[in-house]
């Protein structure tokens, strides 16, 4: 945070009393021990995501929700929430005027004013985009950066799997859900039944502003907000499960869609018969379907599929031999050899993690999907 520049800002432009400054700049100091730099925040989104967690309604607080943020609030969670958000605001729009003071325009122009400034429509200008050698060579930048996990945990998390699947698979048609969305043979899912939440109706459901009885997510055991991927590499990093900050500097990125809707899966792989997937859910905690990536390329890589499907055949050459990446019918989609998008073209990093950990997490995801196929079960159980 630019303390000296936001503090003059304050005075100089926003018109604050110095103590009205001092409160602000303590709100968004205490929001970056918790939520990381505010800067960072609002040149990766224009604060956007910050901002959105930083919500807590009336109805949350009648429902004893927990706040999406990360800061300890004491007293009135929504008050608090309330006045974090107006700090971050106000750095916001510190930062949209250049993170520096501006001067303020003498004064308002008059309505004819406003009339005679008017300009007819135009289009947007078409602006040079990044040519496929450019990109070749943005991506042999990334590829020594990108974080792979070691094959010997996805392997660890694989054959776990097929332990538990016999009692798994039964318990999972019990409450009606498919088990080979998740535990197809090889299946390399970190927590079977878990998927992403998707639309308004089952975000609302996740964050409790619906009753739970008058809806059940479809096709899953368990909603997430993209914590159950990150377990895993917290577990080999940290022994203890995902608490909301990761490497500093880097984020998980999925390499393959795991959403139901406008999934890209015809780009992503090929099949070896002519059905269909079924929804690609699993994908979602696999371990052998995430990197992580420097926080500055997770876009590229989101958006560029060449970037996307170079880091996917990474992904099979490190674990196609100890696991099954993606449920039948779905295949790798290979490089051709002589492709300058063959991985085998880049130079790339040494997997990352031991194993040492790794028992410790698969205890602590069977207790997470025993106790919500518990529930589940007893819920099917009262309905009938």
């Amino acid at each position: 945070m630019q303390t000296g520049k936001f503090e003059n800002w304050l005075e100089n432009i926003a018109r604050h009393s110095k103590n009205t400054i001092r409160s602000r700049v303590s709100n968004c100091k205490r929001l970056e021990s918790d939520e990381g730099d505010l800067d960072k925040h609002f040149d990766r989104d224009r604060m956007e995501r910050l901002l959105a967690r930083l919500v807590y309604s009336i109805a949350d607080e009648r429902n004893g929700a927990l706040p999406r943020h990360n800061v300890t609030i004491k007293g009135n969670v929504r008050r608090g929430t309330a006045t974090l958000k107006g700090a971050a605001t106000l750095y916001r729009k510190f930062r949209e005027n250049g993170g520096k003071p501006q001067e303020r325009p003498a004064s308002s122009p008059t309505r004819r004013d406003s009339r005679r400034s008017r300009t007819s429509p135009k289009d947007w200008p078409k602006w040079d985009r990044p040519k496929d050698e450019d990109i070749l060579q943005l991506a042999k930048v990334l590829t020594p950066l990108v974080k792979f996990l070691h094959p010997d945990i996805v392997a660890a998390v694989a054959k776990d799997n097929r332990r538990h699947f016999p009692e798994w698979r039964t318990k999972f048609e019990e409450i009606g859900v498919d088990p080979g969305m998740y535990l197809w043979r090889g299946s390399p899912c970190a927590f079977p039944g878990v998927r992403r939440y998707a639309g308004s109706h089952e975000i609302a459901w996740y964050r409790k502003r619906t009753a739970s009885t008058d809806f059940t997510p479809p096709n899953c055991l368990l909603l997430d907000d993209n914590d159950c991927p990150k377990h895993l590499w917290a577990f080999v990093f940290t022994g203890k499960p995902f608490r909301k900050k990761g490497p500093p500097g880097y984020q998980l990125g999925h390499l393959a869609d795991h959403k139901e809707h406008k999934n890209r899966w015809p780009q992503e792989f090929g099949l070896d018969s002519g059905a269909e997937p079924p929804p690609l859910f699993g994908l979602y905690t696999s371990p052998a379907n995430t990197a992580y990536v420097p926080e500055n390329f997770l876009k590229p890589t989101d958006f560029v599929d060449t970037l996307r499907m170079l880091l996917l055949s990474k992904a099979y050459h490190l674990y196609s031999g100890i696991c099954r990446l993606a449920p039948p019918p779905l295949v790798e989609k290979k490089a051709q050899e002589d492709s300058p998008w063959n991985p085998r073209q880049f130079e790339w990093g040494d997997p990352v993690g031991e194993t040492d950990n790794v028992p410790r997490f698969l205890e602590y995801r069977r207790e997470v999907i025993d106790k919500a196929l518990e529930e589940r079960l007893a819920e099917s159980e009262k309905r009938h």
